[in-house]
């Protein structure tokens, strides 16, 4: 691979960006990593998905700082790793039929600050109908810009990869996005974020939450967007047709990478943002986004975004849906 773009400089400054309203800080920059899966009732799903917690607190052991427990409304500090231990003893005891969530976060000095960090992480494991339409469970986990400077792509490509096989996976991203306060995500902020999303299209807006409630009445297999890592779970893949004329169609720009029970699409060499307002334009990006389109979610009755009038919400998704059209 060659030299990275993402300097340390760079990364540090993208670490700086706060996108504000009325003084308070409701967005930054930064990288994150969705999943969207079935199963998240079972107790084997849960567990797997407390080993990903675990794999995220060894990234950040010593700067992870709250979470929050089951069925609570207040945050807990973290005594090193006790609340993993906590977590999977939930997994195990907790009934199919109740949801289990679970919440981290490493604040600043360690402190609780209302506002996004990009040191945290969450997931939902839920079961079907009546619990949730469809059916569909998510895990979303932030990076700051400068941990990826550090680490490399390839640390994201990695966790894609091994999450993905350890679950039902259905579809997911991973790349540049905007990212809010889990628990929260975009709320009614869309309006001081929309900019930031007009201007760069490799952003992502991460919300899970909003994304499967606006998504409902779909078959379950559409994705919501493309990043720089597309993850395809088999059962949308398949609906793609012949894996190898997708290879062909996407060329060796766009490598695909094969898990147990999916693909992985890689749009270039390394993440992008572009630039729209200086006409930088992501050609892999347009060559994925084209491909992945058949399986792309566009039946929006109500939009991703939380817009007051004069907006219209749906046209505003659908515009940003596209923008690599």
């Amino acid at each position: 691979m060659a030299k990275m773009h993402l300097s340390p400089e760079l990364a540090s400054e993208l670490d700086k960006v706060e996108l504000s309203d009325d003084g308070f800080v409701v967005g930054r920059i930064g990288f994150a990593l969705e999943l969207y899966f079935l199963g998240g009732e079972k107790v084997e799903t849960r567990l797997a998905l407390c080993k990903m917690l675990r794999e995220y607190h060894t990234l950040f052991a010593d700067r992870i700082s709250h979470y929050l427990k089951v069925d609570a409304n207040r945050l807990t500090k973290a005594d090193g790793e006790a609340y993993l231990d906590y977590y999977e003893e939930q997994a195990r005891s907790l009934p199919p039929d109740e949801a289990m969530d679970a919440m981290v976060f490493g604040y600043p000095e360690k402190k609780i600050v209302d506002e996004p960090t990009p040191i945290s992480i969450s997931f939902t494991a839920i079961g079907p109908d009546p619990l949730m339409t469809l059916g569909r469970s998510s895990i979303c986990a932030y990076f700051s810009a400068s941990f990826i400077a550090e680490h490399g792509y390839g640390a994201l490509l990695d966790l894609a990869l091994r999450w993905s096989s350890a679950i039902n996976i259905l579809h997911g991203s991973a790349g540049y996005s905007l990212l809010f306060e889990h628990g929260v995500f975009s709320g009614s902020e869309a309006l001081t974020v929309l900019p930031a999303l007009k201007r760069f299209p490799g952003l992502d807006f991460s919300d899970p939450g909003r994304f499967k409630v606006r998504s409902k009445k779909s078959d379950g297999l559409s994705f919501k967007s493309i990043n720089w890592l597309t993850v395809l779970g088999d059962k949308v893949a398949d609906r793609l047709g012949d894996k190898t004329a997708l290879r062909e169609k996407l060329g060796s720009f766009c490598p695909i990478h094969d898990f147990d029970g999916g693909i992985v699409v890689q749009a270039g060499e390394e993440p992008q943002l572009g630039d729209n307002n200086r006409g930088i334009v992501l050609d892999d990006y347009r060559r994925v986004a084209e491909a992945l389109k058949p399986v792309r979610f566009e039946d929006y009755q109500l939009g991703l975004f939380a817009l007051p009038d004069p907006y219209d919400s749906v046209q505003e998704t659908l515009t940003w849906l596209k923008r690599f059209d």
